[in-house]
């Protein structure tokens, strides 16, 4: 077993790559884990089981799971770095409240930042390599954690919610803009291309393959997700995608409240109230399903103007993300760093 874990084995625990058995047990930890970090955990079973189906994910090389003496399970991280070129590989890290201290956390994030090195044979030579973690601003385990092994602070993010109990006003649509919902899977390509093209000046967006970028992307959004096309709309001018929203009604880890997952205006069409149009259509939506409250995650530095329009509909911010990175290797930065 890795280095990292030496003490832990030697205290008794159990360290070993996930498989899907051990879906039930981990589960429960993450939700237990959540609530501790964001006042809610609704992981389910079904969803982790598809996002560890991932095309190319392997649980063997890319997860670590930490059981106690007793065989529940405490800890556990993944990593994934599947899509190239991977840069920026991302850290996903849950600890049992009851079990911070005793060097979970820090073994399976030493773990996870050696294994990231292996990125660099998939990336350019000149090219810069930085992991990245995150965790609400609040929550000091993490926090300490982080800092305590060297990773920096590189981004904020919120999470921004809206009550959906009152009316949601009707959407004013720019001249010449139709709105649908998706045509699955004959608008697949298209949207995908319009996604890429809203969001290619965003923090952190790397530029890939149509081939590598469009298979992940179909997997994320419908077989892990669970998008269904009726809560996608798509905004269009003629033939042209000019901007789309995307929704779920009942959010990833609070069953309570619906998510919207993805908004996105491809630059020639903004300034036009498009995003505001959208987002509304998408609140209507979700309230017209008996959804209570519906949030978004957003780069609290956003460059378009996202945060300002959130606000301006009635959005607020209830949870600050911090995102940490540890630099592996400097160079070209493949991702948009502004």
């Amino acid at each position: 077993m890795e280095e990292f874990f030496r003490q832990l084995i030697a205290d008794g625990y159990q360290v070993r790559p996930a498989s899907f058995n051990d879906l039930p047990e981990a589960v429960a930890m993450f939700n237990a884990a959540e609530m501790e970090r964001t006042g809610a955990g609704d992981w389910t079973i079904d969803y982790m089981h598809k996002s560890w189906a991932h095309p190319g994910y392997e649980l063997a090389t890319s997860t670590r799971l930490v059981a106690a003496p007793d065989g529940s399970v405490v800890g556990f991280v993944e990593l994934w770095d599947v899509i190239d070129p991977p840069a920026t590989p991302w850290i996903w890290l849950r600890v049992h409240p009851q079990w911070h201290g005793a060097g979970i956390g820090c073994a399976l994030v030493a773990w996870a930042l050696d294994t990231s090195q292996r990125a660099l044979d998939r990336l350019p030579s000149d090219a810069r390599l930085a992991p990245k973690i995150a965790a609400p601003s609040t929550h000091r385990p993490s926090i300490e954690l982080f800092e305590s092994m060297g990773l920096t602070p590189c981004r904020y993010s919120w999470r921004m919610l809206i009550d959906l109990h009152e009316p949601v006003p009707e959407p004013h649509w720019p001249a010449g803009i139709q709105v649908r919902t998706l045509r699955y899977p004959e608008d697949l390509e298209a949207t995908y291309r319009a996604e890429e093209e809203a969001f290619e000046e965003h923090w952190g967006f790397v530029k890939r393959s149509f081939e590598d970028g469009f298979t992940h992307w179909q997997s994320l959004r419908f077989d892990e997700i669970g998008l269904k096309p009726d809560l996608w709309f798509l905004a269009l001018e003629g033939d042209q995608i000019a901007g789309l929203v995307y929704s779920l009604e009942r959010a990833l880890t609070d069953a309570r409240k619906g998510e919207i997952e993805t908004l996105g205006v491809r630059k020639a069409y903004r300034r036009r109230g498009l995003g505001q149009a959208l987002l509304l259509h998408s609140f209507r939506a979700l309230q017209q399903r008996g959804v209570p409250a519906a949030y978004l995650f957003v780069d609290a530095a956003n460059k378009t103007g996202a945060t300002r329009l959130y606000q301006r509909v009635g959005m607020r911010v209830e949870l600050e993300i911090t995102h940490y990175e540890l630099e592996l290797r400097p160079g070209r930065d493949l991702a948009v760093a502004d």
